[in-house]
């Protein structure tokens, strides 16, 4: 039984890279049907679950770029501060439900979670094989605009939003770097390296991390 968490940017591939691990080895993809079948084996509430499987990492900076302009207008009403607070909050308690959902999955075993902050979640857990998927920023907004059709400008954009969220939110809540490389144990430069080469890496360094626990 073992675990694999895979942190990826956009248009690094990562996705894709899960499901062809998952596929090799047989585990399950940490997605929305399981989340909500982990969730409720629980105890939480439909809504509890809902917002941690829909929970998008928000950085700070963005959130006081959309409600700056209200606080502005009000000179700093307290009504204004006490929203930001409850959305604090209320972040705050969807994260914990989501990494109590996570540590949940990672007790089944046999699972690849992407992405959710998993390698922050279980990040001291010896049976877990933590992986960062990455790319140059110009291979990802070519990426991009091939997928999406759209403008170099708005792949830019799209691109430099996200990771700012993710950086954001991990240090936020965790106190982590998330760019720090002692926090993987894999780290795959998908600019050469194909799909299909980055699962067999993955899944090689899986093998031995099992083998180096029976080992033990």
């Amino acid at each position: 039984m073992a675990v694999i968490t895979i942190s990826r940017q956009l248009e690094s591939l990562g996705d894709e890279i899960a499901h062809l691990v998952c596929d090799r080895l047989g585990y399950q993809y940490f997605d929305k049907h399981m989340m909500v079948q982990v969730g409720q084996e629980l105890g939480l509430d439909k809504a509890a679950i809902q917002s941690a499987i829909d929970f998008q990492p928000v950085a700070k900076s963005l959130l006081e770029r959309w409600f700056g302009s209200a606080q502005r207008l009000t000179g700093g009403d307290p009504s204004s501060w006490t929203f930001s607070a409850r959305l604090d909050a209320l972040q705050a308690l969807t994260i914990a439900n989501l990494m109590d959902i996570i540590e949940a999955g990672y007790k089944r075993g046999n699972v690849v979670i992407v992405g959710r902050g998993g390698m922050a979640a279980l990040k001291d857990k010896p049976d877990v094989l933590h992986v960062r998927i990455i790319a140059p920023m110009e291979v990802r907004i070519r990426r991009m605009m091939e997928r999406l059709h759209c403008s170099r400008e708005e792949a830019i954009e799209q691109i430099k939003e996200r990771d700012a969220s993710d950086v954001d939110w991990i240090k936020r809540y965790f106190d982590l770097d998330s760019h720090d490389p002692q926090l993987f144990d894999l780290i795959i430069n998908t600019a050469k390296i194909t799909p299909e080469m980055a699962a067999d890496l993955i899944i090689e360094a899986m093998h031995k991390l099992l083998a180096k626990q029976e080992v033990r």
